[in-house]
């Protein structure tokens, strides 16, 4: 029988260049995701001249998240996570077990939750799902050794999907047990390129249809049916994370599209035989979105539709 190599690692945060390098790309991303989300719902709404000063918003807020993303690593982690690393035959599984983390995690779903504040509720839930993650041997296609840092960082044919910090007694021997396991796919081909394309084509489609369906929601709100905006936000806003990010969130995406639709039910369909060609078809559209919008999340919460950052 294989042997299984398990130990606790300090995880550094602020000092590691793959974290340093992630946290960027996120807070890069929060800010870019900010401007599109805010850009589309004035466009739709026809809001052009405040597009520009919410872009610059956007800069300023991503350039605060970044700022509150160092202050929580140094000074409520430490800047160091305690994580327990589990290498076996059949792959490598990490587990956060710093309390503080833990802790963490779950209060800002709870904050967020309380607090009404989607961004918080949604980190917190990312982060908590992310706690414990396994990577089978089958699913990586090239390793990467630091050996400064006592460093392996584990890819598929796109992305790093594990960060193993070893401990100075045991950085060869993990080296060696993956080398003999990892079996990279051949430069000959073609298959890296392949796969970075698809899992961001397909996630680049899906956001420009949940775009596409979320609009005429937007559209809706006038003299004849008013919508509370914050729940077709939160719909659009956590159907782009539901295609990004984790499956979960469709569950967010059903209930606030089931809160509009009682909205826009009770608002519209009484009125729907005076109103004129345009409205009518601004009508039917919003729900053929919230359709759409329904199946797909259905659709992702079985599976059907993983996310980039879950695809192999």
């Amino acid at each position: 029988m294989e042997k299984t190599i398990s130990w606790e690692s300090r995880v550094g945060l602020l000092t590691n260049p793959l974290v340093l390098k992630q946290t960027a790309l996120t807070v890069i991303g929060a800010g870019l995701i900010m401007a599109f989300l805010l850009s589309f719902i004035m466009a739709v709404t026809g809001e052009f001249s405040s597009i520009l000063p919410l872009l610059g918003a956007s800069v300023l807020v991503a350039a605060g998240l970044g700022l509150l993303a160092a202050f929580i690593m140094l000074v409520f982690m430490g800047n160091r996570v305690r994580v327990r690393f589990t290498v076996s035959k059949d792959g490598i599984l990490w587990q956060t077990v710093d309390k503080r983390v833990l802790g963490t995690n779950r209060l800002a779903v709870i904050a967020g939750v309380l607090g009404g504040s989607m961004q918080t509720a949604g980190a917190g839930a990312l982060a908590t799902s992310r706690e414990k993650e396994f990577v089978a041997w089958n699913e990586i296609a090239t390793m990467e050794t630091n050996p400064k840092h006592l460093q392996i960082v584990l890819r598929n044919s796109w992305r790093p999907v594990m960060m193993v910090v070893c401990l100075p007694e045991n950085f060869q021997m993990v080296v060696d047990y993956a080398t003999q396991r990892i079996h990279p796919a051949t430069a000959e081909d073609g298959a890296p390129r392949k796969a970075v394309v698809k899992p961001i084509g397909r996630a680049l489609l899906r956001s420009l249809a949940v775009s596409l369906t979320s609009a005429p929601v937007f559209m809706l709100n006038s003299s004849w049916i008013e919508l509370d905006p914050f729940f077709p936000l939160l719909m659009f806003c956590f159907a782009l994370a539901t295609v990004w990010l984790i499956p979960f969130f469709g569950w967010v995406v059903l209930g606030a599209g089931a809160i509009v639709a009682a909205q826009v039910l009770s608002g519209g369909i009484f009125w729907f035989s005076v109103l004129d060609g345009g409205e009518q078809a601004v009508y039917v559209l919003a729900w053929a979105g919230l359709v759409w919008l329904a199946w797909f999340s259905i659709g992702a919460l079985r599976g059907r539709f993983p996310p980039p950052l879950l695809e192999k």
